[in-house]
């Protein structure tokens, strides 16, 4: 998607903030040093094209954005967020990619245009699998921890100011 969208001049960032699942192959970080050779480890693996910058030890901006893993967002050359999602789903990203486009080159033509606020529900495609093999590669104790947050989160029920789904 980065190729296609570079020139109408967006860059993609991958913001490396902390592992979510820490194991004893990728633990929790304990240094800045450690930090970027993880960082650089899942660059090879994942084969990722895109600039990487690497969050300070204590998450600083993963704190300003939300903490939550695999978030995604498009920020405006002002600094304003155009679009935020909990979850990385390339069709979504690509989707608020062209409308906030197509907004700018309607502004262009002379429109005038108020910002507004929308939420929608999202859906990515999921393999379990596939992402328990992610989560082995970083050891049993990822996996365990994975289990454990799934578990609270289906004890938690409905989150304050989120659309649920009930299906």
């Amino acid at each position: 998607m980065a190729p296609r969208f570079a020139p109408k001049s967006v860059q993609f960032v991958f913001l490396y903030t902390r592992e979510a699942h820490p194991g004893e192959n990728y633990p929790a970080h304990r240094s800045f040093e450690q930090k970027l050779a993880h960082a650089r480890a899942f660059r090879e693996h994942f084969k990722v094209e895109r600039s990487i910058l690497v969050d300070d030890l204590v998450g600083t901006a993963h704190k300003l954005y939300g903490s939550l893993p695999n978030m995604t967002y498009l920020i405006g050359r002002g600094g304003r967020v155009m679009f935020r999602a909990d979850w990385t789903d390339p069709p979504t990203i690509e989707y608020a990619l062209n409308y906030v486009l197509n907004s700018r080159a309607r502004r262009r033509e002379g429109l005038r245009l108020a910002p507004f606020y929308a939420e929608f529900v999202g859906y990515r495609w999921n393999d379990p699998a596939r992402f328990q093999e992610g989560l082995a590669r970083a050891g049993q104790q990822a996996v365990d921890d994975f289990a454990r947050v799934m578990q609270r989160w289906q004890k938690q029920g409905l989150r304050p100011g989120r659309i649920e789904l009930n299906e």
